[in-house]
């Protein structure tokens, strides 16, 4: 909530900045709204919910998902290819996940907690497929700033139902450098402003498997790592093995697939 509070003015911002001189249509307006409501309460929201409930590796290693996910539902809504190599990875995939969420395999998981996790999968993956299918009329900041605008305004409307923003501002505002580090500078500059802006930008010209997939790929090795240093979590050996079978899946997804050549002409003998 007080990440949502903070870069809501900003969203909104840069959304009127950079406005189309044309207007949207009807259905503009709602793919707009909806990638809003897949962004705000959606991946933030059931992130910092799924935070709460599981380990912070379970997270990490079940985001790992995210990219064969999002290459079915590019392929249905975007007809996107989906290959039998992608098809390989959602089911190594999927099996690492239940792997993982059945044997409660690091410290601090929770089934519970896990599914949350895999609820904000499903939105993270919607997320990029509705910004691929605006990104070719749109401009980066536009889309961006709109639907941050949606998604973190629906956040602070929570907030204000629930009673709990100014209580969760009130956190930010104590002057150390954690808080200024951390929370200004990573959440709310560069993971919400730059990071939704240069996804969506990246969303205009790479399809949105391929889009998912570089992003996922960073947070599953650098998400473990931190998981296991930063916040002290122990992993248990099927654990790993879950590990090892989502980022055999990741690395499926990122195996290149050759185009079919083009069928030869027939030239009639003369």
């Amino acid at each position: 909530m007080a990440r949502a509070a903070w870069s809501l003015p900003l969203f909104f911002l840069m959304a009127v900045l950079a406005r189309p001189k044309f207007r949207p249509t009807r259905k503009e307006w709602l793919l707009l709204a909806g990638t809003g409501v897949a962004f705000g309460p959606g991946a933030c929201g059931f992130l910092a919910l799924a935070a709460q409930y599981t380990s912070g590796a379970h997270v990490v290693l079940l985001m790992g998902l995210t990219p064969a996910v999002t290459a079915v539902l590019g392929a249905v809504a975007l007809r996107e290819r989906v290959d039998a190599i992608r098809l390989a990875a959602l089911g190594v995939g999927i099996a690492g996940a239940v792997l993982l969420t059945v044997t409660r395999s690091a410290s601090g998981s929770s089934v519970f907690g896990d599914m949350l996790e895999l609820v904000q999968v499903v939105t993270y993956a919607s997320m990029f497929v509705l910004t691929r299918a605006l990104g070719q009329r749109f401009s980066a900041f536009f889309v961006s700033g709109t639907y941050g605008t949606v998604g973190m305004g629906l956040l602070v409307l929570v907030g204000l139902v629930t009673g709990r923003l100014s209580g969760a501002i009130a956190l930010t505002l104590v002057p150390n450098p954690t808080t200024q580090w951390w929370f200004f500078g990573q959440i709310v500059v560069a993971l919400s402003l730059y990071g939704q802006t240069a996804q969506a930008f990246a969303l205009r010209y790479l399809p949105a498997g391929t889009t998912s997939l570089i992003s996922s790929y960073g947070t599953l090795i650098v998400g473990v790592i931190g998981a296991i240093l930063l916040l002290g979590e122990t992993i248990s050996p099927s654990g790993y093995v879950a590990g090892v079978m989502l980022a055999v899946a990741l690395g499926l997804s990122l195996v290149p697939v050759r185009s079919k050549p083009p069928a030869e002409t027939a030239v009639p003998v003369q």
